[in-house]
């Protein structure tokens, strides 16, 4: 690498209009990205076609894959072999592979400008002998045409003589001769006759049209005159039809105004019956909810009751006489057929056992008792540790 030829390379890319400017300096360090622009640019000027892209080489192989090409392009299209690894490099190794294909399009151009005075003169010589070869062109087209014609006009010749000769050669006779004039003259005058009888049928006519137009004209006048008046008549309808015109435009407005209310009415009875479905349904969905919960609960605490009813079933059976509850959760009377199930169960109980007939005695008139304070509730008010259960089967009602 030499500072000319840097300096060359500059120039040379200059000249053959290179849309990127260079300097000396860019070729200091290496410098990838504009070598491969570069030779981007040189291979398309030898083959435009050529699918090379410098903007694809961010990775190493990108770039090793886009200076083959670039190579095998440069030696199918110019025979120009280039050393892959010194274009690689990006230096001013790369200037001394770029220089020939540079100077070889750099002469082509210097070739093109030195000879474009020549070349003008070249073509307009050309121009100026094709205008002649197109005339000439033209003239050979016509030589035959003219030939013939000419040869046609010759031919005639001898006959048309001949005849001139047998006419003038001919003795007219004075009686046919006269003959023949005074039919020409007749006939002439009946030509005449017949263009003077045209033209007073012309100037008749003429007249004729005349008298047409004016009275046309007279008729024109009239229609103008009634339709004027016409105009500016005022039929006795009209009062009662622009009443009911605007009549009519004020039950349009009403019926637009009635229209727009009823659709918006409808639109609104639609929201409120979707929005009253929606409610229902989670009403219900809620209802169910509760039931189910209060299901579980009963079936809970029916479980734990049958497993107390194993271990203390005296304490069962003063629980179950305490706590009394008229009514339930879903309006109906309490069966009558479950109260005398539990009243079997308790005398079956009471004859198994003594000490515990004795306590549900008492049990029952302390209840006496107590009910003749809590009638008005409806609901005896239970003690000790039954409160507490009593309390929390309430919350859940």
């Amino acid at each position: 690498m030499s500072y000319r030829e840097l300096r060359n390379l500059c120039e040379m890319t200059r000249t053959l209009r290179y849309p990127r400017l260079m300097s000396i300096e860019n070729f200091r360090s290496p410098n990838f990205q504009l070598v491969a622009e570069l030779l981007e640019w040189i291979v398309k000027k030898f083959e435009p076609d050529a699918s090379l892209d410098a903007t694809s080489i961010s990775t190493e192989a990108e770039r090793v894959e886009f200076v083959k090409n670039a190579v095998l392009l440069m030696l199918q299209n110019s025979r120009i072999k280039m050393n892959p690894k010194k274009l690689y490099q990006a230096d001013g190794h790369a200037v001394q592979e770029l220089l020939p294909a540079l100077k070889i399009l750099f002469s082509a151009k210097s070739e093109e400008m030195d000879s474009g005075p020549k070349w003008n003169q070249i073509k307009n010589k050309l121009s100026s002998k094709m205008q002649e070869v197109r005339i000439t062109r033209q003239l050979s087209n016509q030589l035959p045409e003219t030939g013939a014609l000419l040869s046609e006009l010759l031919s005639k010749q001898e006959y048309l003589s001949n005849q001139h000769e047998k006419a003038a050669a001919r003795s007219i006779p004075l009686a046919e001769a006269e003959k023949l004039l005074n039919a020409t003259i007749q006939g002439i005058a009946q030509d005449a006759e017949q263009l003077a009888n045209k033209l007073n049928n012309v100037a008749s006519d003429e007249a004729e049209l005349d008298e047409k137009i004016e009275r046309k004209k007279r008729e024109y006048e009239q229609l103008q005159k009634r339709f004027a008046k016409l105009q500016a008549f005022r039929p006795q309808y009209m009062d009662e039809y622009e009443r009911f015109e605007e009549r009519l435009q004020k039950l349009y407005e009403v019926y637009v105004l009635n229209f727009r209310n009823l659709a918006y009415l409808r639109k609104v009875h639609d929201d409120l019956a979707r929005s009253e479905r929606q409610r229902q349904e989670e009403l219900e969905k809620a209802m169910r909810l509760t039931v189910e919960k209060m299901r579980m609960e009963q079936e809970r605490k029916d479980a734990i009751g049958l497993a107390d009813d194993d271990t203390d079933a005296p304490l069962i059976d003063r629980r179950q006489s305490v706590r009394k509850v008229y009514g339930n959760m879903m309006g109906g009377a309490v069966s009558d057929d479950d109260d005398d199930d539990d009243e079997d169960d308790e005398i079956i109980r009471m004859e198994e056992n003594p000490k515990l007939a004795a306590k549900t005695a008492k049990s029952v008139d302390t209840e006496e008792e107590e009910e003749g304070n809590d009638y008005m509730i409806g609901i005896n008010v239970p003690r000790g540790d039954d409160a507490k259960s009593d309390l929390s089967s309430g919350d859940d009602f």
